[in-house]
């Protein structure tokens, strides 16, 4: 389900708002807030000519998170024919990369989506799920073309995704990293046999 095409006003109040939820949590984020933040009078209302509540302004940031990792899998297809240590790397790359951009989604993702189930459904089917599926399905098409040897596909796309997870929340939680690797360092050794 992807969203609509926003208006530069709503843009503008859906990157502030996400950026209040996840430094101050969504709870304790007012409408007000959001819209004094984005240039707008405290108490004007401004923010519901564009959404219909603060709740539907998450569902905007969720949405969009959720649609960037679509957008994302669907680059696994042009690794296809790609010698398997250089997609790795990139598969590893682009997934670093993903979790910078979208470090305030994710706090928020870890931290508030547990007062809103649908939402929180929607990221665990929608991206995390998915990815997990369709990294699995990649790394199956790669062991029958013969460029990966036999392997339980699942299980080790479970353990990449995972290690790339633990490295970014070490990082961004504790501003340390596994063993001190840096990321560079990390990624160009995702795909060593």
């Amino acid at each position: 389900m992807a969203m609509n095409k926003l208006s530069p006003s709503a843009e503008r109040l859906l990157a502030v708002a996400m950026q209040l939820f996840s430094a101050n949590g969504y709870e304790r984020t007012t409408v007000g807030e959001i819209q004094e933040a984005a240039g707008l009078t405290f108490g004007s209302g401004a923010l519901y000519k564009h959404f219909p509540s603060k709740e539907a302004v998450l569902a905007a940031g969720v949405g969009r998170f959720v649609d960037a990792a679509r957008r994302e899998r669907r680059h696994l297809a042009d690794l296809v024919d790609e010698p398997v240590q250089i997609a790795l790397r990139t598969i590893a790359a682009s997934a670093m990369a993903s979790f910078a951009r979208d470090s305030d989604v994710l706090r928020i993702v870890w931290r508030d989506l547990d007062a809103f189930p649908e939402l929180q459904e929607r990221v665990r089917s929608e991206r995390i799920r998915a990815t997990f599926d369709e990294l699995a399905a990649w790394l199956g098409q790669q062991a029958a073309a013969g460029r990966l040897r036999p392997h339980d596909s699942r299980a080790v796309a479970a353990v990449a995704l995972g290690s790339l997870v633990f490295f970014q929340l070490l990082n961004s939680l504790m501003h340390d990293t596994p063993a001190g690797v840096d990321e560079r360092r990390f990624v160009d050794n995702a795909a060593a046999r």
